[in-house]
């Protein structure tokens, strides 16, 4: 009957992981209880958006596993700072709370580290290795930039980075970590690398990428844009015949179309934010989307008015299309009447999901897409519309608010004729930029 109790506790907690403070709460109810809890919030327990104070007790926490020895040690060492973690024998933790963690976020530490203390390298060293004991093993690892701590060499590191199925980094961290993790790390499902063009790029993460056997979801980015011709081949090249969430910012033109076409059709996500922003290169991607991707869910793109006809291949191509977040570069509203055209035209049955960026208001535009949609699914709205378009205007504010109200006064409408379920409106400073904002649906 306990064990029955604490699986139905522990079903019950697991709901409610995301909600900090009924977990704290709970906590203090018995002792089975807080059993169950704290290794759920020590899973991952630098998600929380903690505020400074509470950050610093997190840290004192983690630095209170150091041996009573070297905790002493330290303490002496850092006798101008305030310290407040446990050197007294009789103040023991009630619980082994590094042994609970998955997620082990160096970024996070480390800059914890540097805000509190200031031998900061000493004591990063000491809590790097008290992570990596070699009785956990982390699914998820992030790895901040110019990092040069040689995780992979510390004793029981294998055991723990084994079964690593997120990894996030970036290519300017030293290049022996990279090839060791290409070693140890073979089930990476998530990828997430930036790119940091310096003189001599790190050529091991596309050693990294290939030595995965699961991987299905890259986030790629570059910081800049310019990059030495053999890291460009080097990525155009690889083959990703699993992947199927591809996600990149920046990335040059040439090597994300090499990307999308070495997935071997497995594409079922794709979204692009680039810099090429012409009639050319836009229609090349648009193509190669559809060339390449016949199973694609969901997309987002770059489109320019010249490139609609291209799109709507793309919305014939891909019959299982259903989100589409299109940032839109069409410089007036006669364009957009060929574009809502074009979609109410060829979308797929399943397409009802739609979010655009725009930096012209497209409300008089979207009352004829609505009028055309009769008949289809009730679609789903998103607008995210430029601030300094409101910003011109002499009442921005008004002006903002007026447009509010003609899209609650449209989805009212709407709503009851049978063509929208739900349409909302955002404003933004800048065109938004991958995993900036998310759906609301």
């Amino acid at each position: 009957m306990s064990k029955l109790n604490r699986d139905v506790l522990y079903l019950i907690f697991e709901e409610l992981q995301d909600d900090i403070n009924t977990l704290y709460s709970c906590i203090s109810i018995n002792k089975t209880w807080c059993e169950t809890i704290i290794p759920i919030l020590w899973r991952n327990p630098l998600k929380y958006d903690l505020k400074n104070k509470k950050k610093k007790f997190l840290l004192n926490i983690i630095i209170s596993h150091l041996p009573d020895e070297l905790k002493k040690n330290l303490k002496k060492s850092l006798k101008n700072k305030k310290i407040d973690f446990f050197t007294n024998s009789y103040q023991r933790l009630l619980f082994d709370y590094i042994s609970f963690c998955k997620h082990l976020n160096l970024i996070i530490i480390q800059r914890m580290i540097c805000i509190e203390y200031k031998m900061k390298r000493i004591i990063m060293n000491e809590v790097v290795n008290l992570f990596i004991n070699g009785n956990t093993k982390f699914t998820h690892l992030y790895i901040p930039q110019e990092f040069d701590y040689q995780i992979h060499l510390i004793s029981g590191a294998k055991n723990c980075f084994s079964a690593i199925e997120f990894l996030s980094c970036s290519t300017c961290i030293n290049n022996n970590i990279l090839i060791g993790l290409a070693e140890i790390c073979r089930s990476i499902k998530n990828l997430r690398i930036v790119i940091v063009f310096k003189k001599n790029n790190n050529h091991e993460i596309v050693r990294l990428i290939e030595a995965q056997r699961k991987l299905f979801d890259i986030d790629l980015s570059y910081d800049f844009y310019t990059l030495d011709e053999t890291l460009k081949n080097s990525l155009m090249n690889l083959s990703l015949p699993y992947l199927q969430i591809l996600k990149v910012k920046g990335v040059p033109i040439r090597v994300l179309i090499g990307l999308i076409e070495n997935t071997s059709g497995s594409l079922i996500e794709v979204q692009l934010y680039y810099e090429d922003r012409d009639d050319i290169n836009n229609e090349r991607i648009i193509q190669a989307i559809y060339q390449n991707c016949p199973n694609l869910k969901h997309l987002q793109v770059m489109l320019l008015n010249s490139n609609i006809l291209e799109l709507e291949k793309l919305l014939i191509k891909c019959q299982y299309l259903n989100v589409l977040y299109l940032i839109c570069l069409t410089p007036n509203n006669s364009d957009w009447d060929n574009l809502f055209e074009v979609l109410v035209r060829s979308s797929p049955t399943n397409l009802f999901k739609f979010k655009f960026s725009c930096s012209i208001s497209i409300l008089e535009s979207l009352k004829l897409f609505f009028d055309n949609w009769n008949g289809r699914h009730p679609m789903l709205l998103q607008l995210d519309q430029m601030r300094n378009v409101i910003r011109s205007s002499r009442y921005p504010m008004l002006l903002q608010l007026d447009q509010m109200r003609s899209v609650e006064d449209l989805e009212e409408k709407y709503k009851a004729k049978g063509m929208v379920k739900k349409f909302k409106i955002n404003f933004f400073n800048f065109f938004g930029e991958l995993n900036e904002r998310t759906f609301f649906f």
